[in-house]
């Protein structure tokens, strides 16, 4: 699927994505913290407000993971983005970037092409 019309949450290890702040530049390394962002899904793009959370196709070529980022919607960076598919493991719904699942390391949001496991850290919280 590439739609979700309900908001929701994302936590990874239970700790959630949080929000851009409001003066940041055009594109922003995506961070783990307290105030967390609330998404919709549309059409492969993780909107909230203003803001795209995504993975540029633009990347480099490793196997090592990649960069998660904000993405100020209407930029021209914000049009080169992977699409992100959803689907239903165990109950739950998970993500994908790109193919790729999530994962943090020190609280920087990257995507790890390969990790099939990464998908139990993740998690999406409905807003009710």
């Amino acid at each position: 699927m590439e739609s979700l019309t309900e908001p929701f949450t994302i936590h990874i290890n239970g700790k959630p994505v949080a929000s851009v702040t409001p003066n940041a530049d055009n594109v922003v390394q995506a961070q783990l913290g307290s105030e967390p962002a609330t998404f919709t899904l549309k059409d492969g793009r993780l909107v909230s407000g203003d803001w795209i959370l995504g993975r540029n196709l633009t990347e480099d070529r490793s196997m090592l993971p990649k960069k998660i980022s904000w993405f100020k919607e209407g930029t021209e960076p914000a049009t080169r983005l992977h699409a992100v598919t959803v689907f239903e493991e165990g109950g739950e719904h998970k993500l994908k970037f790109g193919g790729g699942c999530l994962i943090a390391e020190e609280n920087a949001i990257l995507v790890d092409p390969f990790g099939e496991e990464a998908l139990s850290a993740l998690q999406l919280q409905f807003k009710k």
